[in-house]
């Protein structure tokens, strides 16, 4: 009996020991993790920056109003600001609508939002500006891109969202990049997204089983985190990607493996394939719902089909892999179906070709840089001019813009 004292009191001492142990590594640790996220913080190293979104139970995310943004992915310098109290990246806009104002609604995805470029040189911006120099009454262009919206988001959050706005246009940019891709569930680079889907009768139903799903919980859960940690953030932001990326791996592989064109392209060769026509037709059955909204409200509608090749060397290249090839497919599709809608439209691989033709120089970095922005803007402001020129009298007494103008 007396033997087994001493052990009791070795055995004390090493738990002791190993609490010791335990207690150092984990200040060890929480003092690296501090150290990193000072780092991160001060450095943006590996582009870090705590996140200025937030989860969206509707849309899947959005920006949260107010937040200070920090971006540095394509400009060769970072690009900072702050989300409106409207919760867009966009100049501040006051309700209700001032007197004497013409307002433009503006959604589209990341071509739209242009965190590659400072915010007073957006395409809109620009617009906005040019604008307010040529016409007899103030004109105000707002900003409602963000990153991943196709015209399932486009649609949900005009209906949520741009009335309060007192909207006299509202104009869609569709762009081929992520449009064609993420409308449906089947090609989505993420499911964390809501989708509409034909019914056999012809009707639109909504799906937002995204929020029910546990790792949409997560993410929600985690959010608050991001929003205090550039380490979190950029955790986060990298599985994301790397989630992405692994989908539409799997997307080309059940769609056939190596394709001649890239997915969003399929539609300017004689054989787009069954998926890609599917998806485009429900595209265009959202921006036809988005039409008949705005006419119901007596607002004016337009849609802007972004350019699909980048380069004129992509022009080429996509001629030589398919003859069939015609990069001019959806500015010429959408302006008919605009023009069954009976709403304005307007295409830009036209003018982008025509900026190439010329011997212009690049246009975009991954989105359009500076160039393109200003290309973007000299068409939208000339179209815009053109249409508000032809505005009926009756629509410019109820958005108070003088008669004459």
């Amino acid at each position: 009996m007396t033997g087994s004292v001493p052990r009791r009191h070795g055995s004390h001492d090493r738990l002791r020991e190993l609490a010791r142990g335990v207690l150092v590594a984990v200040i060890a640790i929480a003092i690296c993790l501090a150290a990193l996220e000072v780092l991160l913080r001060t450095t943006h190293l590996f582009n870090a920056s705590v996140s200025w979104s937030e989860p969206d139970s509707l849309t899947g995310f959005r920006f949260s109003a107010g937040k200070s943004y920090w971006c540095n992915k394509e400009n060769d310098h970072p690009i900072t600001g702050r989300i409106n109290q409207h919760g867009f990246r966009d100049r501040e806009r006051v309700l209700p609508k001032p007197s004497g104002t013409y307002r433009v609604c503006v959604l589209g995805d990341s071509y739209v939002e242009a965190f590659q470029v400072e915010s007073d040189s957006t395409f809109l911006a620009l617009t906005e500006d040019a604008l307010r120099r040529t016409l007899p009454f103030e004109t105000e262009v707002l900003n409602l891109g963000r990153s991943g919206m196709t015209q399932t988001e486009e649609l949900l959050v005009l209906r949520r969202d741009v009335q309060r706005l007192e909207p006299d246009m509202v104009i869609v940019v569709f762009m081929p990049y992520n449009d064609v891709d993420d409308v449906s569930r089947r090609t989505a680079g993420s499911l964390l997204r809501p989708f509409f889907r034909h019914t056999s009768d012809g009707d639109l139903i909504l799906d937002r089983s995204f929020n029910e799903t546990r790792e949409y919980r997560f993410k929600a859960r985690l959010n608050v985190s991001k929003q205090r940690s550039a380490l979190v953030s950029l955790l986060a932001e990298r599985y994301n990607a790397l989630g992405r990326s692994r989908r539409i791996a799997a997307r080309d592989r059940a769609n056939g493996g190596e394709v001649k064109v890239p997915f969003r392209l399929a539609l300017c060769t004689a054989t787009p394939g069954d998926i890609a026509v599917e998806n485009y037709r429900l595209n265009k059955r959202l921006l036809s719902e988005m039409n008949e909204w705005c006419k119901a409200r007596g607002i004016r509608f337009m849609i802007v089909s972004g350019n699909c090749v980048t380069s004129a060397d992509g022009v080429s290249r996509y001629s030589e892999i398919d003859a069939t090839f015609d990069s001019m497919f959806y500015d010429h599709d959408l302006a008919s179906f605009a023009d069954s809608l009976r709403c304005e439209h307007l295409g830009l691989q036209g003018a982008f070709e025509g900026h190439w033709g010329e011997g212009g120089g690049a246009l975009h970095w991954g989105h359009w840089n500076y160039a393109g922005h200003r290309l973007v803007a000299s068409a939208l402001v000339a179209k815009l001019e053109a249409a508000l020129s032809e505005e009926p009298a009756s629509a410019k007494r109820e958005a108070k813009i003088p008669s004459g103008s």
